[in-house]
């Protein structure tokens, strides 16, 4: 649904991963020149949304959420959070006449918002971001799960995030676990994509079992994630190598308790 920027916006976000930070600096180079690509082509369907609001405002949006995936990867945080919140107003509008059409678009913009606002500490703002992306998504599934349970997934591991930070572990342990659920279901199908979601959501499911002081279940699910993410590694060497040793630091850190677990940084997926 998205072009490469928006992978590249959600890893600067979320935890940036080893691997990934080559291909971001690279990137980095040519981003102001895309700015200025995005802004005038959302001056010109400004221009163009006046006289044909209907052909032109969902352009208007997505440009929006070009220019905000670009000052993500520029950590121009408020910059991206005021064209964020404008194309979802866009998005809102347009998904009362068409809600099939731009509801998964309203969901998709309250997911990049969410981001924003966890990343800038507005935890509950967040929290409200994602929970309505997480329903619009449930309800988008219902009739195409095949598209978006992947997001009902992915939503769900967000709230499980920002719960963790929250110290509200229960809640964090319902929704992990019902992303894990999710993302095995997946796998069954498409193990190359989801298998490594298994894993990102075994380890977040772990370190909740260590704030919760229930060592034996994280060693299980660290013990589990690192069996997944070595047997990537084999089949894709050095990708998966830094996520492997974030599993051993966790795994680790059950048998010796310290302060020193960490989430693998978030992995970039088809979207």
């Amino acid at each position: 649904m998205f072009s490469r920027l928006f992978i590249l916006a959600l890893l600067v976000l979320v935890d940036l991963s080893v691997d990934a930070e080559p291909m971001l600096n690279s990137d980095q180079n040519r981003m102001e020149e895309t700015r200025k690509e995005h802004e005038e082509a959302l001056k010109t369907y400004r221009e163009l949304a006046e006289k044909e609001p209907d052909t032109y405002l969902p352009e208007v949006a997505q440009t929006l959420n070009d220019l905000g995936i670009v000052d993500s990867v520029q950590n121009r945080a408020e910059e991206a959070r005021k064209a964020f919140a404008e194309a979802l107003k866009i998005y809102r509008e347009l998904a009362k006449r068409k809600p099939g059409t731009y509801l998964p678009y309203v969901a998709t913009t309250l997911n990049n918002l969410g981001t924003i606002d966890g990343t800038q500490n507005r935890l509950e703002v967040a929290r409200k971001e994602y929970d309505e992306a997480l329903k619009i998504y449930r309800l988008l599934a219902q009739k195409n799960p095949e598209s978006y349970l992947p997001e009902v997934a992915q939503m769900l591991n967000n709230l499980g995030l920002i719960d963790s930070a929250q110290d509200r572990m229960a809640e964090a342990r319902k929704e992990y676990e019902e992303g894990l659920k999710t993302y095995r279901k997946l796998a069954q199908k498409y193990p190359e994509s989801y298998l490594p979601e298994v894993a990102q959501t075994l380890n977040n499911l772990g370190i909740v079992d260590i704030a919760q002081n229930r060592a034996e279940e994280a060693q299980k699910a660290f013990e589990e994630a690192l069996k997944i993410y070595r047997e990537l590694e084999q089949k894709n060497p050095g990708t998966y190598l830094p996520y492997v040793v974030t599993t051993l630091n966790n795994l680790g850190s059950t048998i010796t308790p310290r302060t020193g677990w960490r989430r693998p940084g978030r992995r970039s997926r088809r979207r």
